[in-house]
């Protein structure tokens, strides 16, 4: 029989899965050799538990207390390289987490975001990573289960108000300019879950309609890092959504970045109706824009109109068409590299581009237009390197995606997905600062934030003596967590 989705990530090598009356259970098995038959058998050798939606693997009495002595049996060598990043990174916020709930649920709510950081792990492998890494002497130290995990999580998504709470205390003080603002964005993730009521069908980037959950996020500019998200249903609308979590943070400005596409007639007036701030790149097509300044072989005289960004001139050009205000980028750089291309392509690929073509682009080469509706009145430069940061929310949403391989759920339990999505909240604040301290110190073109998470597991403590010793590290190592201003292998831990 065709097991249903929610069952599918219990199903692993050397293990079967029956349904007896309803019901199902997880046997281990072993392939056997029959001489008789002249072939290799499957043999159910004991049986593992059974399988819950609610509460997941279920160990039978027999191997929950085999389960439980693994969990608490005496490590003397663990992983603490992965243990110390994360306090590094997190630093006083880890306090202001194990405060939300009962000590026991917040420390579980930390070592499931530690093993999302660290492992991308599933929860069945959490109670085996947490074992084996130094985190176990300081949370949770009599062990984890798959079952309290859940538990935990439970417990943590049931209590929306005081995550808000949480996020609100983070943002130091209320934005006061266009450099200190807060961006928002969605993304939207398939899953196969029957019982969450919140997936549906609904349309994404990627032409799409099987059913998913969007994901709401809210990115500081001055923190570098996500600060609220919210989970919605699949098939709801973005800008009622936004409008939604902009009220439940209480926090502003927040200001929607939108990505080439999203303009509309429509869509700036839903923008409008629900008082949104927003910035939208227009395609450069659009009959709003006007290029008639650029056209004039004179604009650069007097040198007005221009401003350094990354070490190249951006001319630019105010004006406004009705209730619309846009200002037109001109990267002259830019604008030469895409008339050398496109005439290439001329040569190459003639049956699409044709001189016609180019001669009919020719005024739109090397321009970005942007249509703002802002609290503040921005300055031309202002405005650029505000919608440059877009660039920070799709790293953002790459890394949930990827780094933390959260791009589809199985998630059966709504308060539980919910304490899951807290845990991989607090699993990107760690990764974004990580991946901030790479940029800040010029690592990024050869150094990932997985790099360093990856190298964070060959350190280790080994217990001597009744002492926790941290053991030898390489050079390399070292100089990488020092160019970071991470310090965790100078401290007494």
């Amino acid at each position: 029989m065709s097991l249903p989705g929610w069952v599918l990530p219990y199903k692993e090598p050397k293990t079967e899965i029956k349904c007896i009356n309803g019901h199902f259970y997880k046997y281990a098995v072993e392939y056997r050799y029959n001489s008789a038959k002249k072939r290799t058998d499957k043999v159910s050798v004991k049986l593992l538990g059974r399988l819950s939606e609610t509460d997941g693997f279920i160990p039978s009495a027999k191997q929950s207390s085999t389960a439980n002595q693994v969990d608490l049996r005496k490590v003397d060598i663990k992983t603490f390289g992965v243990f110390g990043l994360f306090q590094s990174l997190l630093g006083a916020e880890i306090n202001g987490i194990l405060s939300l709930f009962k000590r026991e649920v917040s420390e579980i709510l930390l070592i499931v975001a530690l093993c999302r950081f660290a492992h991308q792990s599933a929860i069945k492998r959490m109670p085996h990573y947490h074992s084996t890494d130094y985190s176990s002497e300081h949370w949770s130290k009599g062990g984890i289960n798959a079952k309290n995990i859940t538990q935990a999580l439970g417990k943590v998504g049931e209590n929306r108000e005081v995550l808000v709470a949480w996020m609100q205390k983070r943002i130091a003080c209320p934005p006061a300019s266009l450099s200190n603002f807060l961006m928002i964005d969605s993304t939207h993730i398939p899953t196969v879950s029957e019982n969450l009521n919140i997936n549906a069908a609904g349309y994404n980037a990627l032409s799409s309609f099987d059913k998913q959950i969007r994901l709401m996020y809210i990115f500081s500019s001055e923190l570098k890092q996500p600060v609220y998200y919210r989970l919605i249903n699949g098939n709801i609308a973005d800008i009622s959504s936004m409008k939604t979590c902009v009220e439940e943070l209480n926090v502003k400005p927040v200001v929607f970045i939108a990505d080439k596409g999203f303009y509309s007639k429509n869509n700036t007036s839903a923008l409008r109706e629900n008082k949104m701030h927003f910035i939208i790149p227009l395609r450069r097509d659009n009959k709003l824009i006007d290029y008639t300044f650029f056209q004039n072989r004179d604009f650069k005289k007097g040198a007005k109109y221009f401003f350094t960004y990354q070490n190249r001139i951006i001319w630019y050009y105010e004006y406004q068409v009705k209730n619309n205000f846009i200002i037109t980028y001109l990267d002259d750089e830019l604008r030469v590299r895409e008339e050398k291309d496109f005439l290439n392509r001329c040569g190459t690929h003639p049956e699409v581009y044709t001189l016609e073509k180019f001669e009919a682009k020719i005024n739109t080469f090397g321009t970005l237009s942007l249509m703002y509706e802002l609290p503040l009145k921005p300055t031309p430069e202002e405005l650029y390197q505000t919608y440059k940061q877009r660039n920070e929310v799709e790293v953002m949403f790459d890394a949930y995606k990827h780094f933390l391989e959260a791009d589809k759920t199985y998630m059966q339990d709504r308060h539980v997905f919910e304490g899951w999505l807290m845990a991989n909240f607090i699993a990107m604040i760690a990764y974004y600062r990580l991946y901030a301290a790479l940029k800040e110190a010029g690592k990024l073109s050869n150094t990932s934030p997985k790099d360093v998470v990856e190298f964070s597991k060959s350190v280790y403590k080994m217990r001597s003596g009744g002492t926790w010793i941290t053991t030898e590290t390489t050079a390399k190592v070292r100089t990488l967590l020092n160019s970071l201003k991470i310090d965790y292998l100078n401290e007494q831990s």
